[in-house]
C-alpha cells in the first residue's frame, strides 16, 4: 500500500527497485571449472493499481548490474528481460531458463522489487505486482519459490519492496505457521519488516530549489545494497577485509547503514559468501571512488539532557554534503517535513561558497536534533548526503533513539513453546516495549547459564509492529556458532531508560533434537 509524499527530494512512498523493458546484457565469461554465478535482475516501473515510479526502477537495476560486475568471479549471465513483466507464469518461465543449467555448486542470484502489497497474517498474502501499467499480476511467497522448482544450487533472493519481510515471516509480531525458502537453499535479504513500507524518491518535480531537482530517481535500500558491495565505496559490507562479503557481513552493513525501514534475513548469522572481490584491486580505482567513506556515528541515542549526535567520516576530494534529518510520527517516517542541513564548518573550498562544501580530509561533525515535544520518546533518521554533478548519494542512514525521561516500558516477552534443531527454522521472539527504549537479550539454559546474547543495550527501531515492540531471531546455536544442546531455555530480556532497568523473561522454551541441517 502505497501513498504519495512530496518534500526536498520528492520523496516518494514506495516499494522497489526494478528492471522493466531494459535491454539482456550480454554474458560474462564463466569460470570453465567449479562454482558458476548467475543473476536475474527484475524490476516494474508501470502499475495498473499505482502510478508509474520511472526512472527509480531502470536506476536500481543498472546500480545492481554495476555491482555484480564488480565480482571477482564472474557471472556467466547476467540477465534483464527486455520487456517488462506482468505475470507470474513469464517470471517463472525466465527463471527455469536463467538458471536451468545451474549445478549444486552454483549460486543463482534474483533481484526482484515492485509494489509490495499486505494487509497481515490474518487477512491476504503478501504479494510483489508484476505490471506492465496495462496488465497487472500478484507474486506470492509460495509462487516465488515453486518457480525455482527442480533447479540445483544455492538461490540468493534480494526483495526491495515495502513488506517484503512478510516473505520470509520476518518483522511482524507473530509468524504465520507455513513458512517459505526453509529449504537450506534460499538465501533471503529484504528491504524491510512485514508491516513496513519502503522508500524511493524520483525526480517528477522540477522546483528551483536544487533539493528538488536532482536528476536520478532511486530506492534508499538498493543504493545502501549496491554501495555496500561497491569497490568504489571501498565495499563497506567487508568488514574483516577479507575479499569476500557473506550474507551476515551484508545483513550487518545493511541494518546499520539502512535506516529509512528495517532490513529482514533468512538465515540469521549465515556466513555464506554472496560476493567476492579483488581486495588488491582497490587502489586501482582510486579516481572513480566514492567521495565520502568510512562513516561512524559516535553515539545514537537521545535524551532530553542531550540532543547532539556525533558522526565522523572521510572525503576524499573535494564535494558538497548534507544532512538529512527526518522524524517519525504515527508510526510514518514523515519525509514530507524532513529537514536538510548543509555542512557549514568550512567557509572556502574548491566549491568556494556553495552550501555544504568541504574539502578533503577527515570530518568531525556534532549535529543538534530537535526533539519531540514533551515525554513521549520516539525516532529520528539522519541521512548523510554527498551532492557531486547533480547526483546526490546517500552514504549512510542511522535511526536515533530519543528516550523519554521516565515511562512503564510494560516490557514482555513472547515466543513459541519449542523450537527442533536442523529443521531450518528460527525461534521468533516478539518483545513487547510501550516506548522506544534500549534492550539487552540473552538466551539462558536452565542453570541461568548465558548460552547466547542476541543484543546489548541496543536501541530499538520502529517496525509497524501492533502491539508495539521488537522482533528478533534465534537460531539455536551458542555464542559459537554450536548448536545448542536439547533441553529448556529461555528469554531474558532488560530494557533501559537512562538509569531506569525493567526486566522480563519469557516462558520455557523446549529445544528438541532434530535431523541434521
Amino acid at each position: 500500500m502505497f501513498s504519495r509524499l512530496r518534500h526536498w527530494f520528492c520523496f516518494l512512498l514506495a516499494a522497489v527497485c526494478m528492471s522493466s523493458g531494459l535491454p539482456s546484457l550480454p554474458s560474462a565469461q564463466a569460470k570453465s571449472i567449479g562454482t558458476v554465478q548467475r543473476a536475474l535482475l527484475i524490476g516494474v516501473d508501470d502499475f495498473v493499481t499505482y502510478a508509474s515510479i520511472y526512472p527509480a526502477s531502470t536506476n536500481n537495476v543498472f546500480a545492481m548490474q554495476e555491482a555484480l560486475q564488480a565480482s571477482s568471479d564472474p557471472f556467466a549471465t547476467i540477465m534483464i528481460p527486455p520487456e517488462p513483466v506482468t505475470s507470474t507464469a513469464r517470471l517463472t518461465q525466465l527463471i527455469q531458463e536463467t538458471f536451468a543449467e545451474s549445478q549444486p555448486q552454483d549460486v543463482n542470484y534474483l533481484y526482484i522489487s515492485s509494489h509490495g502489497v499486505y494487509c497481515g497474517a490474518d487477512a491476504t498474502d503478501p504479494a510483489l505486482l508484476l505490471s506492465d501499467g496495462k496488465l497487472e499480476d500478484r507474486l506470492t511467497p509460495a509462487a516465488l519459490e515453486a518457480a525455482f522448482d527442480g533447479i540445483a544450487g544455492t538461490h540468493i533472493l534480494l526483495l526491495d519492496a515495502c513488506y517484503s519481510g512478510a516473505f520470509i515471516g520476518k518483522g511482524m509480531h507473530k509468524q504465520p505457521e507455513r513458512l517459505y525458502f526453509t529449504g537450506g537453499n534460499f538465501k533471503v535479504l529484504t528491504s524491510s519488516g512485514a508491516m513496513e513500507e519502503s522508500w524511493y524518491w524520483n525526480n517528477a518535480q522540477t522546483a528551483a530549489d536544487e533539493a528538488h531537482a536532482f536528476p536520478q530517481g532511486a530506492f534508499y535500500f538498493s543504493q545502501a545494497l549496491s554501495l555496500s558491495l561497491s569497490p568504489r565505496s571501498g565495499v563497506p559490507a567487508d568488514r574483516n577485509r577479507d575479499g569476500s562479503v557473506t550474507l551476515q557481513e551484508l545483513y550487518a552493513a545493511l541494518v546499520q547503514n539502512h535506516a529509512a525501514s528495517t532490513p529482514q534475513v533468512y538465515p540469521e548469522d549465515d556466513t555464506f559468501p554472496v560476493f567476492r572481490y579483488d581486495l588488491a584491486a582497490l587502489s586501482d580505482i582510486e579516481l572513480s571512488r566514492s567521495p565520502i567513506t568510512d562513516v561512524s556515528f559516535t553515539n545514537t541515542t537521545l535524551s532530553a539532557a542531550d540532543a547532539q549526535i556525533g558522526l565522523e567520516y572521510i572525503a576524499l576530494r573535494p564535494v558538497r554534503v548534507a544532512y538529512q534529518i527526518v522524524h517519525q510520527r504515527e508510526g510514518q517516517w514523515r519525509f514530507e517535513e524532513a529537514e536538510l542541513v548543509y555542512d557549514s564548518v568550512e567557509q572556502y573550498t574548491a566549491y568556494g561558497d556553495e552550501r555544504g562544501a568541504i574539502s578533503p580530509g577527515r570530518k568531525v561533525r556534532t549535529l543538534s536534533l530537535p526533539l519531540p515535544p514533551g515525554n513521549a520518546g520516539g525516532y529520528v533518521m539522519v541521512q548523510l548526503v554527498s551532492i557531486e554533478n547533480g547526483k546526490l548519494t546517500v552514504h549512510a542512514g542511522r535511526v536515533i533513539v530519543v528516550l523519554p525521561m521516565q515511562a512503564d516500558l510494560d516490557l514482555n516477552v513472547e515466543t513459541p513453546p519449542s523450537l527442533v534443531q536442523g529443521k531450518h527454522r528460527e525461534l521468533p521472539i516478539f518483545i513487547g516495549h510501550s516506548t522506544p527504549c534500549l534492550l539487552s537479550v540473552s538466551i539462558i539454559d536452565a542453570q541461568g547459564n548465558t548460552v547466547r546474547r542476541l543484543t546489548h543495550k541496543q536501541g530499538t527501531r520502529p517496525l509497524g509492529i501492533t502491539p508495539n515492540g521488537s522482533v528478533l531471531y534465534w537460531n539455536g546455536k551458542d555464542k559459537l556458532g554450536n548448536p545448542v544442546a536439547p533441553g529448556t531455555y529461555q528469554v531474558q530480556v532488560a530494557g533501559f531508560l537512562g538509569d531506569q532497568r525493567d526486566q522480563a523473561l519469557s516462558s520455557p522454551i523446549e529445544i528438541l533434537a532434530g535431523d541434521t541441517p
